[in-house]
């Protein structure tokens, strides 16, 4: 037999939710609460590992899945921790085959029974890291090094004796699969496979499904260049849940913030070297939804995503103003197929606006404006910055309350009824540019504060309406737009990571989606367009700005759309919420709208619990 260890005593590991952002990723900000009482970790060090496990040691945290792999040329390790009552326990990990076997004489003498194993190769050189329990239960077995053909007899001799499989891992060595295994008398029905693709392992994982088995472990390993699958099943009760194979390393945080947002406790990991990279599988379990309620999300989701040829969407619902639910689908980059999380950011477009309105709102509430004010000419917000034509006088005339509600005359429909917007019509990049051409180029469409018969609806909205409030913003409080925003709204929100956007693919923002639209890098200027469509958020993040603020009066509504983008941010009575966001002009935000009303309105129970 086998055994693994580390020169540790034995561990209690805990982990608290303000730790976690440290446990899932260094990137991210502060965790859903639910994350409370469990903890992931992958892409450790040795020595990182090692740490983390002293650190939550006598914690009231117990390792319950552990999983090595060779990250070039070193050990690294991902990690599962769960905060449970339960029997003396110890953990081992980086021991050879010779420590690995001392390590379980050693607790099989002292009582202690293997309950987990996971071999590993870091070079040609297999180690081991395991889970021993102190307590009683069925008879068991134990198997490790064994290949392909010895691990196959092993379970068919086993299992004339009335042993049933219970846990296996398996790994390449020098070029050869190896397989570790435990067995206990009695137990389950249960069902193993080993060697399967990706395929295989998917069409054999959809069968024992609809026999009523569940996933208990899925393996990675390679077989010459070939990534190989096995895996063990179990016919047995148990909570809701979700497994994913073969996941590249590049995607797995993305696959574990969908799951993390949607409620899943990660249950079991393992990382392997695959034939192109590491890859991880992954399980998890949800008590807190109903699976049709996911399954219903997950399906509208999708279907919204093949009616539109959106490539991603990200959406994230409020109840109560708390978070109950957040989730990517599809894609947030199309080259290596990375998965759209709640965690990535995204343009928003004219939903940019609501932010501009209460800012402007907070503006007139600290300072000597009013929505009266005047905002060109001497002695108005602008001052004389700008010069006003001759023959355009009425500019004069144009208050913050006119441009606030569309209303500053900007907005023209020409001859064709096609409608234009000088912010749309100027080439330059910075905004005293644009204003200096739009005064001289401009003549107003109709009198300021005034509804003309034949313009309503969208026919008056004026993106360079907007753009002048951020101006006053920026005039009246000496900072950016963006800085009095981010400042006054999004860091006491909880969402700083809420800024405005680069104009190239070149200047995306870490965790930005790729746009795709003709125009996405090309017309869309989002440094220039700030204060009426050039912030990227998370739709969980508009969520919390949504939640901090309460200018925006229920049923309020606003969409987003412009090249590359699509957004929907809708303010729902006693503090629910729904937003989204999408990288494509496919699917107009009305589709996008419908989908989050009809996922609001049609999951059956909305859990009590808050995601922010």
């Amino acid at each position: 037999m086998h055994a693994s260890r580390h020169a540790t005593p034995r561990h209690r590991l805990r982990f608290t939710a303000a730790a976690f952002v440290a446990i899932v990723a260094a990137h991210l900000s502060a965790a859903p609460a639910m994350a409370a009482d469990w903890a992931a970790r992958h892409g450790l060090t040795g020595a990182q590992y090692q740490a983390a496990f002293e650190d939550y040691a006598g914690k009231g945290f117990r390792l319950t899945s552990i999983s090595g792999y060779d990250g070039g040329g070193s050990a690294r390790y991902a990690a599962v921790w769960k905060k449970q009552a339960g029997p003396e326990w110890s953990a081992r990990h980086g021991l050879n085959a010779q420590q690995y076997q001392a390590a379980f004489d050693d607790y099989a003498k002292k009582g202690y029974r293997l309950t987990f194993v996971n071999g590993y190769a870091v070079g040609n050189n297999a180690y081991y890291a395991g889970i021993w329990t102190k307590t009683g239960g069925p008879a068991w077995s134990a198997r490790h090094g064994l290949t392909s053909a010895q691990y196959q007899a092993a379970v068919d001799d086993l299992s004339k004796q009335g042993y049933g499989l219970s846990h296996v891992s398996a790994y390449t060595v020098g070029g050869t699969p190896r397989f570790a295994a435990i067995f206990e008398k009695g137990g389950p029905a249960w069902v193993a496979r080993h060697g399967l693709t990706s395929a295989q392992y998917q069409t054999a994982f959809d069968g024992f499904a609809r026999d009523g088995y569940r996933l208990k472990v899925v393996s990675g390993y390679r077989e010459g260049n070939s990534d190989r699958y096995a895996a063990l099943w179990v016919k047995q009760a148990g909570p809701y849940y979700s497994a994913r194979h073969g996941i590249p390393d590049a995607h797995y945080q993305s696959v574990f913030d969908n799951h993390l947002y949607q409620s899943y406790e990660p249950a079991y990991v393992q990382a392997f070297n695959g034939g192109s990279g590491i890859r991880f599988n992954a399980i998890w379990t949800n008590t807190v939804f109903k699976g049709a309620d996911l399954e219903l999300i997950d399906r509208k989701a999708r279907a919204y995503l093949r009616e539109t040829g959106m490539p991603g969407v990200s959406i994230a619902i409020m109840r109560g103003k708390r978070l109950v639910y957040a989730a990517g689908f599809g894609v947030a980059d199309k080259n290596g197929g990375l998965p759209m999380s709640p965690r990535h950011r995204l343009r928003v477009a004219s939903v940019s606006k609501p932010l501009t309105h209460v800012a402007i709102l907070k503006l007139l509430a600290d300072t000597n404006l009013d929505s009266g004010s005047k905002v060109f000419g001497s002695n108005t917000v602008l001052g004389n910055t700008w010069a006003i034509p001759a023959n355009n006088p009425d500019i004069e005339d144009i208050t913050i309350d006119h441009l606030i509600r569309h209303r500053a005359g900007f907005r023209r429909i020409d001859k064709d009824g096609n409608g234009s917007d000088p912010m749309f019509d100027y080439t330059g990049t910075d905004h005293a540019g644009l204003i200096t051409w739009a005064l001289a180029n401009y003549p107003l469409g109709y009198t300021p504060g005034t509804t003309p018969a034949d313009l309503e609806g969208s026919d008056m909205y004026s993106n360079f309406g907007y753009c002048l409030l951020g101006r006053v913003i920026e005039k009246k409080t000496g900072k950016s737009y963006e800085a009095y925003v981010r400042d006054n709204f999004m860091k006491p929100a909880g969402a700083p990571d809420v800024v405005i956007g680069g104009d190239k693919e070149a200047d995306r923002k870490s965790d930005e989606v790729v746009y795709y639209g003709g125009g996405a890098y090309s017309s869309v200027k989002p440094k220039r367009f700030d204060s009426h469509g050039g912030w990227i958020a998370r739709p969980l993040d508009l969520l919390r700005f949504m939640r901090y603020q309460t200018a925006l009066n229920d049923g309020y509504a606003h969409y987003g759309e412009m090249s590359g983008t699509s957004a929907v941010f809708r303010v729902g009575p006693s503090g629910n919420g729904l937003a989204g966001a999408g990288n494509g002009d496919n699917g107009k935000p009305d589709q996008m709208d419908d989908l989050l009303k009809a996922i609001d309105s049609e999951v059956s129970a909305w859990p009590n619990i808050d995601l922010f």
